[in-house]
């Protein structure tokens, strides 16, 4: 079956259509594909992504993590949904940006960190808090080899958020 990459919600357990399992084994073409965490509708599951997929979040993290991609044949992946606005999600993403060790499982192949999703989101969601919750992790001793990074990145957060 052609698709337009293994990360894609035709192989997702979040999608109705695989009935809680993972892989194209499980796709069930009568029933129609529905993501079950953010409530949409999804006209082409095997050209249809997200950060929630097995492959980027394999401890099934079921609290939805930025947008949602389409994609064509040549891999190209564009802007189709936003990530739902709720204040659990933005919990959930603060709560990454304060523990990123233990959001570092996943799939890097076509993707970038949940730490890189959750502060592009919170940014996008003009969230202040990020900024707070950067600043707490840039004072933990285990982040001492990269905190000039996070300090160089609380600025540039603070710009975007024009704080």
């Amino acid at each position: 079956m052609p698709n337009g990459g293994s990360d894609c919600c035709g192989t997702c357990w979040f999608n109705r259509s695989n009935g809680g399992k993972r892989g194209s084994i499980n796709f069930n073409h009568t029933i129609p594909s529905f993501c079950e965490i953010r409530d949409l509708a999804i006209p082409d599951p095997f050209y249809t992504y997200c950060a929630n997929h097995p492959h980027h979040r394999p401890n099934r993290d079921a609290i939805p993590i930025g947008s949602v991609y389409v994609g064509d044949a040549d891999g190209v992946r564009t802007f189709w949904q936003p990530s739902p606005d709720t204040e659990e999600v933005r919990q959930h993403l603060l709560d990454i940006v304060r523990s990123p060790k233990e959001h570092t499982d996943g799939y890097p192949f076509f993707s970038s960190s949940p730490l890189e999703k959750a502060i592009r989101q919170l940014v996008d969601f003009n969230d202040p808090r990020v900024v707070d919750a950067l600043e707490d992790l840039a004072q933990r001793n285990e982040v001492k080899e990269v905190r000039s990074d996070i300090l160089d990145l609380i600025k540039t957060v603070r710009q975007e958020l024009d704080l």
